[in-house]
């Protein structure tokens, strides 16, 4: 081969080199330390001290109390919930009436949503570029309990929402928001369906007593489970869970046969999940009739319950002053499969 062929071909490869390699695409950045796993609440001890966050990584360690390691401050007491939305956090506090906003990838704080209008605030959900809190009010207080609507891009309050007394878990639909009035320190049976345009309350729907869970499934149904009135009240009643139907909000109900008090409501498949007298029941969203049978390996009289990918990740509070559990059960064989320390007592499980 000729001198200046060789040069030329030497010069094409270089050339050709240069520009695959330009075509690499560029490593992801991390986003932070907490962008792959899930978080747990942990409420804290009651009237005194400080709730915790503990995070689960997909297949590696586990981080105790992730907010005050990188905030160097604690949260406040009694960590209620969290809510993710896009990149941030939304920690509600309730006995220190605040929220506390965080990067969900950092856990930096980025911003406190308090004042007169955050008081003993429950649970939060956002949609359409606003958040929404649930507020107790004064418990003692039958008549101020409200939601608070709040601008997810700057944090401000927009406008409060008078509802009835007890207002818990929320589920925004559309322009819909459907809040459950479980009764705050009392008992109430009742779901409330507010416009989210103009706040207007259009329809309140009577339920059983103590709505606990609320939930949508992929016919665009909505699920509300009831607890019923416990024995201490006086007044026991059995639970019930109702269907609130699409569109028009019509409602269909099963009563359970004794009197029981089912919670923890969850969904997957086509499937309705709850635990009941320390036991987890299946029900088809179809099916005519409640389950008589529990599912196998999953008993445990659990505080908190969440299925996410065919794994059912349930806590135990323990003796409610120190670490409490949470394990983790392949929700098809049974099978425990990790079991893993929290803070004190851990409340909920909060997956990105």
């Amino acid at each position: 081969m000729k001198k200046s062929n060789l040069l030329f071909y030497v010069a094409f490869l270089a050339v050709f080199l240069s520009s695959c390699s330009d075509d690499e695409p560029d490593p992801i950045e991390p986003k932070g330390d907490y962008e792959n796993g899930y978080f747990v609440t942990n409420e804290g001890p009651f009237q005194n001290g400080s709730g915790t966050i503990t995070f689960v990584e997909d297949g590696g360690p586990v981080s105790q109390n992730v907010y005050k390691t990188v905030n160097n401050e604690d949260l406040g007491n009694i960590v209620n919930s969290m809510h993710i939305a896009d990149d941030k956090g939304y920690i509600v506090v309730n006995n220190s009436n605040k929220v506390v906003v965080v990067n969900r990838f950092t856990m930096e704080k980025e911003d406190v949503i308090d004042g007169d209008e955050i008081i003993s605030p429950r649970f939060f959900v956002a949609g359409n570029g606003k958040g929404y809190i649930s507020n107790w009010g004064d418990p003692f207080n039958t008549e101020d309990d409200f939601i608070t609507v709040v601008s997810l891009s700057t944090n401000e309050v927009l406008s409060t929402i008078p509802v009835g007394e007890g207002p818990e878990k929320m589920l925004l639909v559309g322009e819909r928001l459907y809040v459950c009035l479980q009764g705050g320190y009392g008992f109430n049976n009742k779901v409330v369906v507010i416009n989210a345009e103009d706040n207007s309350i259009t329809e309140t729907l009577i339920v059983g007593d103590v709505p606990n869970s609320i939930l949508l499934d992929r016919n665009s149904d909505i699920w509300v489970l009831c607890q019923g009135k416990p024995s201490y009240s006086g007044d026991e009643t059995n639970g019930s869970l109702f269907k609130i139907q699409a569109g028009s909000n019509a409602l269909t109900s099963i009563d359970f046969t004794s009197i029981q008090h089912p919670s923890l409501l969850n969904y997957e498949d086509e499937n309705l999940y709850y635990n009941l007298d320390g036991m987890v029941y299946r029900f088809g969203i179809n099916d005519a009739e409640l389950p008589t049978e529990a599912l196998t390996g999953l008993n445990g009289f659990y505080y908190a319950m969440n299925i996410d990918n065919g794994e059912l990740y349930a806590t135990d509070a323990g003796d409610y002053s120190s670490e409490g559990t949470l394990k983790v059960f392949n929700l098809v064989s049974g099978d425990l499969m990790q079991t893993i320390s929290t803070g004190i007592v851990p409340g909920q499980i909060v997956f990105p």
